[in-house]
């Protein structure tokens, strides 16, 4: 960042040389951290998603708190189409509710809410007890079955109603149907 800063403050002075200089040294280090954050995003995902290597289980969770949305995301559309095909048709993604990011925003949660509704998945958000009492939002129970083959823009959207499907006795999700104009 500080070869950026420096790239322009060469330019205010004229020195083009010196800011083409900066310039293409700054974005080698950009690039270079964003080389190194999906690094660590993968590390994390690996991690905290340890269990998925392990083979079927009952219910499937995928955590992806601690990731930029749009990580988030590809993590996420990478299991939804591996476990469809392999029949599932529930699985959980742990979001987190942005406890921990500036400003307290629920940046991945919102992300991916965007992205399910866009593809059309049916998916409700719920509430778990938490291991230290009390309950923990940012869980998404999302019917994989339920998606467009395309995505729709939401402001492409036709006017929707929410109706909600009892889908096992431990969750319902809500699922959207066109309602007559």
């Amino acid at each position: 960042m500080a070869n950026i800063t420096s790239a322009a403050q060469a330019w205010n002075r004229n020195d083009a040389r010196a800011a083409k200089a900066l310039s293409l040294r700054g974005q080698a280090e950009n690039e270079e951290m964003r080389k190194a954050h999906r690094l660590a995003a993968a590390a994390l995902y690996e991690e905290r998603n340890q269990h998925l290597r392990d083979g079927e289980e009952e219910e499937l969770y995928i955590d992806l708190h601690g990731l930029h949305p749009e990580e988030a995301i590809e993590y996420l559309e990478e299991i939804l189409q591996t476990h469809e095909k392999r029949g599932r048709q529930i699985v959980y993604a742990i979001t987190g509710t942005g406890h921990h990011s500036k400003n307290g925003k629920d940046k991945v949660g919102k992300g991916v809410r965007n992205w399910l509704n866009e593809w059309g998945y049916t998916f409700r958000e719920f509430s778990v007890p938490g291991e230290r009492g009390g309950y923990i939002g940012g869980v998404l129970g999302i019917d994989i079955t339920s998606h467009r083959p395309q995505p729709q823009s939401l402001g492409d959207a036709k006017e929707e109603s929410p109706v909600t499907t009892p889908l096992s006795s431990k969750i319902q999700l809500l699922r959207r149907e066109e309602v007559a104009a």
